[in-house]
């Protein structure tokens, strides 16, 4: 499995076309979001705060899922993902979790940044590999120019460190 944490304030940007990529693409894709502000609907929040330490609220098309229980390690959100998808995905997309996954080499590293300032910063605290940056005011030498070209390198670099699974041939 590929796991790829995506850092950095504007690291929603990247989401979006790395997941659309992989997933057009055939892969499984599952995310975990680390979320300072927790901004969950209100039944969900009343659910929590009376206690419940895990609950699963499906609507029509979405399955969501709330925990009160903080991962230690990488190990917990693979665990937990692992055991909520019926099918075991070939690309774990981490949204934030820096701590968790600084110092990991088996973890690629992508940021999206408002600056250089940002990235450098970032980058300071990371193990590699750092796939690359892509910075909004475009100020990082030799930066990605936009979300899509580090999206392309992600994929490439977990094909070229195989942990990108090949896709199954189509019939």
């Amino acid at each position: 499995m590929m796991i790829v944490a995506l850092l950095g304030g504007k690291k929603e940007e990247l989401y979006k076309p790395l997941v659309n990529m992989l997933a057009s693409s055939g892969y499984r894709v599952s995310s975990a979001v680390y979320l300072r502000k927790v901004n969950i609907p209100s039944e969900l929040k009343k659910l929590a705060e009376a206690g419940a330490g895990i609950t699963l609220a499906y609507s029509t098309n979405r399955l969501v899922y709330t925990t009160t229980f903080v991962p230690d390690n990488l190990e917990d959100i693979k665990k937990r993902i692992s055991c909520l998808s019926p099918v075991e995905p070939d690309v774990l997309v981490l949204l934030g979790f820096q701590k968790l996954v600084s110092d990991r080499r088996d973890v690629l590293k992508a940021l999206s940044v408002w600056s250089a300032k940002e990235a450098n910063s970032l980058i300071s605290g990371l193990s590699p590999p750092i796939v690359g940056v892509y910075s909004e005011r475009q100020d990082f030498p030799d930066g990605y120019n936009s979300p899509v070209e580090l999206a392309k390198a992600i994929i490439e670099e977990g094909r070229r460190r195989r942990v990108l699974p090949p896709l199954p041939k189509r019939v």
